[in-house]
């Protein structure tokens, strides 16, 4: 019988933080090694209006790509766009990419294209944009994913 109360003082011991002889190994720190460099390459969040910038670096990506014209053949840059509002018929796309509405295509990865009206969103450049019902159908997208969209101007 009074293995039962010795019993009870080990669980004790081990909530107060108190370790059995032989328990106090420590767990092995993962290794993490970077192999590469980003560079330039990655995207680098945009400035808040009022924030201070320190770093002149990270803003000048975002405000090259919004004050870009668009290229000889209408291309305006790339957009992840998930579903717009279901009840807003029609083909379209609400983006930053463009300041008034305007006609034009977008390009998913898989290569099928789709005119849309392209419709301002007012939100920067590099914001996410919403693509209607219709348009992510044409363009045999999943409704509950998120794709990355070539988009043209006409």
């Amino acid at each position: 019988m009074r293995s039962a109360p010795t019993l009870l003082l080990i669980p004790l011991l081990a909530a107060c933080g108190l370790s059995l002889p032989g328990r106090d190994t420590p767990a092995p720190a993962p290794d993490v090694a970077v192999t590469l460099d980003p560079g330039d390459s990655v995207t680098h969040p945009q400035a808040r209006p009022g924030d201070a910038q320190t770093d002149p670096q990270t803003a000048a990506p975002a405000a090259v790509q919004a004050s870009a014209p668009a290229g000889a053949d209408g291309y305006l840059g790339e957009t992840l766009a998930g579903l717009g509002a279901p009840a807003d018929r029609g083909l379209w796309l609400t983006t930053g990419l463009v300041t008034a509405p305007r006609p034009g295509r977008v390009v998913a990865a898989s290569g099928r294209a789709v005119a849309v009206e392209l419709r301002p969103s007012g939100a920067a450049a590099t914001a996410g944009s919403q693509i209607s019902l219709q348009a992510m159908q044409a363009l045999g997208l999943s409704l509950g994913d998120l794709a990355t969209l070539a988009v043209y101007a006409d």
